[in-house]
């Protein structure tokens, strides 16, 4: 596990941004810019992580605040887990279930604060020639397992 967490810390550190699309059927679908950063900690197996989403549409949103989440990628009992703390206050660990070639795909393995009634989410990290596509996928209460942001950011800096 200590290969594929250095593989993954490394191909994800650094900044990144780039255009995104929402969608959910209890939302509006939206555009939004990107902004996210990784950040390794020199001592231990943790990557701080900073995502930020503004609105890109033509109402007045535009420009603010869809979503902001933070928190730690970590190595931790033979396991890769991701913890976020997200604006809204929900809280979620996923754990690292597949790498394949360039793709890491996290499953939420416990989800705290969720007004939504999420009961699964899952986010993908495929890395390809300086780019990077994120996907969140999720399923809540009465609604079945499908797609909810999708983003293609470029390395920056």
């Amino acid at each position: 596990m200590n290969e594929v967490f250095l593989k993954l810390k490394n191909s994800l550190t650094g900044k990144w941004q780039g255009e995104g699309f929402a969608q959910y059927p209890t939302i509006d679908n939206t555009k939004y810019t990107e902004r996210l950063a990784f950040t390794p900690d020199e001592f231990k197996d943790v990557v701080h992580f900073e995502q930020k989403t503004l609105y890109r549409n033509n109402t007045e949103k535009n420009g603010q605040t869809v979503f902001w989440d933070t928190g730690f990628i970590l190595l931790k009992d033979n396991k890769i887990l991701m913890v976020s703390s997200q604006l809204s206050g929900r809280q979620e660990t996923y754990e690292l279930v597949r790498n394949e070639l360039n793709s890491f795909i996290f499953e939420s393995i416990h989800i705290e604060n969720d007004i939504k009634g999420t009961i699964r989410s899952q986010r993908v990290f495929t890395m390809s020639e300086g780019a990077l596509a994120y996907e969140l996928n999720m399923a809540s209460r009465g609604l079945s397992f499908q797609n909810h942001l999708s983003a293609t950011l470029q390395r920056v800096g």
